[in-house]
């Protein structure tokens, strides 16, 4: 049967209203999502941290405040969050996810008289989620019978979780690792401590869902000199575990690796040409300046990777390093700070981006000379970095803005992203920038970034507003373009 004139003219009319139609523009590369909880952010509140008895100890550089929170990206966009306490995920339209733990927060089990401060939180590619961190005594003081006591015994601890919440009977013993990964006993004025003092300070899981940990422990108590005055010296250690939690005797014959000059060391980050992490060595009997500069370490398989800056380690004098990140390319990218001295102050400079090839040189084909300069605006810091599968870097940090509507100053994320060259994408936000705020009478304070597989970027940092004590905010913005 054919298609009458009427027939013919009516479709005509009806293309012709479509086209008369206004179209939608598409949202900005920047924007908020509108597709994760509606508006594109999430605050979880966690359970307030315990108050702890204080007793004398030494400020060891691996220390972490029993508040701390880290996030990390899981398959299919999910997202997951982590203080000490407990954990949440969020399925990828910012829902809580009611598939882990039933309501989508598992709760993180304590032991009567211990207290486990966390450090970081990692995802491997099925869908587990691991913590790290150190479980320490909450009622001793170090070695009995000293009139000045040293650092608590501690341990470090590593739990893994299977997709639904549940620990993960086959990792570990239960799901849990707890060890001293080698670290002796130390030294008070040459006597030994019953047990060692071990902190876990990075968490990182490999393509063959192995993890890796970097931490530090305390190796030797004693005083600077013929002063009253105590140092301490602490041993930088990085191990890597097989997927089921054992030693892995393809790294370091099983045992961990002593990263030897370095008194820490954290943000442990598997790259195509290797591992590499970032610490530093310390003074114990510093008398003023700046500090020692931060160390990027390449780790290879059982020690340093000698092609690496041709020692293993990349450093620069007065450089302090906030974050690594690796490139699809097999680069290597860093977020920096110049330490200055001002008035008689040391002071940090404003965020720079350094690219060094896989042999520790600057990648000159990014920024000028091989860095980058991202003048955060007036008020505003950097404290994360990621890079995206084209190669674009991408910043947050925090920024903060006087609101209109109210007297105060308010904190809010900041994000930037740069082209893969290390211009400032001018496509991207405002000039290549966004702020984003979370309430009149909240603040906000960016600590992690991370870009998901449909390239959507989420940023997440602690938050503080009525009736939240410990609390973590979300955002994810549109990353396409």
């Amino acid at each position: 049967m054919g298609i009458g004139k009427r027939h013919i003219e009516g479709l005509l009319a009806c293309f012709a209203a479509l086209l008369a139609l206004p179209t939608v523009a598409a949202a900005r590369p920047g924007a908020l999502d509108r597709g994760f909880n509606g508006d594109g952010k999430v605050v979880t509140i966690f359970p307030k941290p315990e108050r702890v008895r204080s007793y004398p100890n030494y400020a060891l550089p691996f220390e972490f405040a029993p508040g701390r929170i880290a996030m990390a990206g899981a398959p299919g966009g999910k997202i997951v969050a982590a203080s000490s306490h407990a954990i949440v995920r969020y399925l990828a339209n910012g829902r809580r996810d009611p598939g882990f733990g039933g309501n989508g927060a598992v709760p993180i089990e304590g032991i009567d008289g211990f207290r486990f401060q966390l450090a970081d939180v990692a995802v491997d590619s099925q869908g587990r989620v691991l913590i790290a961190g150190t479980t320490k005594a909450t009622n001793g003081i170090g070695l009995d019978n000293l009139a000045v006591p040293g650092p608590l015994p501690s341990i470090g601890t590593v739990r893994r979780y299977s997709p639904n919440g549940a620990p993960d009977p086959s990792f570990g013993s239960g799901g849990v690792i707890n060890s001293y990964f080698g670290a002796p006993p130390a030294t008070f004025e040459g006597k030994p401590y019953s047990e060692p003092t071990v902190s876990l300070v990075g968490l990182a899981v490999d393509g063959q869902d192995r993890p890796i940990v970097t931490g530090s422990s305390a190796a030797e108590v004693g005083r600077c000199g013929a002063s009253q005055e105590r140092y301490e010296k602490a041993q930088a250690f990085v191990a890597r575990r097989a997927a089921d939690g054992s030693p892995d005797p393809g790294f370091a014959g099983g045992a961990a690796a002593a990263i030897v000059g370095l008194s820490w060391l954290a943000l442990p980050t598997p790259a195509a040409s290797g591992l590499f992490a970032v610490g530093a060595g310390e003074d114990p009997c510093r008398s003023g300046g700046p500090g020692q500069p931060s160390v990027v370490a390449g780790i290879g398989d059982s020690s340093l990777n000698q092609a690496f800056d041709g020692d293993g380690f990349w450093s620069h004098p007065f450089t302090r390093v906030s974050d690594l990140a690796a490139a699809p390319d097999g680069k290597i990218v860093l977020l920096t700070r110049t330490v200055e001295l001002s008035h008689g102050n040391w002071i940090e400079s404003g965020g720079q981006v350094l690219r060094l090839r896989p042999n520790g040189t600057r990648d000159h084909r990014f920024g000028d000379n091989g860095a980058a300069l991202v003048e955060p605006p007036k008020g505003g810091s950097l404290a994360a970095l990621t890079v995206d599968s084209k190669g674009r870097v991408l910043l947050a940090g925090t920024v903060k803005r006087k609101p209109k509507q109210n007297r105060g100053a308010q904190m809010r994320f900041l994000l930037i992203r740069t082209t893969p060259s290390g211009r400032l994408d001018l496509h991207f936000g405002h000039h290549g920038q966004v702020s984003t705020r979370f309430g009149a009478r909240a603040n906000v304070r960016a600590s992690d970034i991370l870009v998901d597989p449909a390239r959507r970027i989420v940023v997440g940092g602690k938050f503080a507003g009525p009736k939240s004590a410990n609390a973590f905010a979300i955002a994810r913005y549109l990353g396409s373009g």
